[in-house]
């Protein structure tokens, strides 16, 4: 009998230590999880499995199916990179935002779903979900069951929350979290089906992954460092004429323009911030650098890792790991 690990979905076997789904032999028999979801579980480590989705081929097999599905993005993170390919999925789909405890109190729910359905679309289902905070989870749950939902694919980027959404879904049935969750890319590398009750099951996927998220350019380690794990507080600084602002020895922020700049940072509240004039201080110089304008209604995305609001308009330098992580959205608060 094929058996499957119940953390990551993939064929558990006992020839090849560098595949995935391997587990020792003398344990296969007892074994519900691979060697590699064991580690994560319980010690915090993995190696990188390269199984990237196709994402497009991906979608098609869902619009095929014309199954529903719950579409799960970052809240701290949206952007066109996470969003664009919700508009491509013919089915029933519902927006699940998480990660709701990390974003300030003071921006509104009404004010998230309303800049969603003025720049994504209006007729998506949305709800807004802490899954550490056990928020919502049963909005989502009872949301399919009236809408007699039988089967949905749970969809999204890379440290989107899905498998920590699974999990809630589960706890809150009174069942035990069974799927292993990481920040670590592909933790999830096959199709996970559960059944949350007799009339509905949940099919968890491996995470999309983009070549504009943070996560590609530094160590993991690192990554894992800078990623928020309580309620953002704003940061706000004002760049004068000759200014530089250098974040956590990961990004440079220069003014060069005549006129003053006004940035509010939406990152993890413990990274460092030194202000420093041009002239003195050439850190980070030798990373990519671009060149942002905003039009006074623009926000500033980091993909994957924040976002920085922009005060009016801005003409402004960045140094950062890879152009490819900057990109501008319509401003959302």
């Amino acid at each position: 009998m094929i058996r499957k690990c119940i953390g990551c979905g993939e064929v558990l076997q006992s020839e090849d230590i560098n595949k995935e789904g391997y587990v020792k032999s003398s344990v296969y028999e007892k074994s519900q999880y691979c060697e590699r979801c064991f580690k994560i579980t319980h010690y915090g480590e993995a190696n990188l499995i390269d199984k990237k989705v196709d994402i497009d081929s991906f979608i098609d097999k869902i619009n095929k199916e014309n199954k529903p599905v719950l579409y799960l993005a970052d809240i701290t993170t949206l952007s066109n990179t996470t969003l664009n390919p919700l508009k491509k999925i013919k089915s029933k789909v519902y927006l699940v935002l998480t990660k709701r405890d990390l974003l300030p109190k003071s921006i509104r729910n009404n004010k998230v779903i309303k800049w969603i359905k003025d720049n994504v679309s209006e007729d998506l289902d949305i709800i807004i979900t802490s899954s550490t905070k056990k928020m919502n989870i049963d909005e989502v749950y009872n949301k399919l069951v009236s809408d007699n939902v039988k089967e949905v694919y749970i969809v999204g980027f890379t440290n989107s929350g899905k498998s920590t959404l699974v999990n809630a879904l589960l706890n809150s049935k009174g069942m035990k979290s069974v799927v292993t969750t990481s920040i670590i890319p592909n933790t999830t590398t096959d199709l996970i089906k559960i059944k949350l009750s007799e009339d509905l099951t949940i099919i968890d996927t491996p995470g999309f992954i983009s070549e504009r998220l943070v996560m590609n350019y530094i160590d993991m380690n690192e990554y894992k460092k800078k990623l928020p794990k309580k309620e953002i507080h704003p940061k706000i600084y004002h760049l004068y004429s000759g200014d530089a602002l250098v974040i956590d020895k990961f990004m440079r922020i220069e003014n060069r323009s005549n006129m003053t700049v006004n940035l509010v940072f939406y990152f993890k509240n413990e990274l460092e911030y030194k202000k420093c004039k041009l002239v003195r201080n050439m850190e980070l110089i030798d990373l990519d650098r671009l060149y942002v304008k905003t039009n006074g209604n623009e926000d500033i995305v980091i993909e994957g890792f924040g976002f920085i609001k922009v005060i009016g308009q801005a003409d402004i330098s960045m140094y950062v790991v890879s152009k490819k992580i900057v990109s501008k959205r319509v401003k959302l608060v």
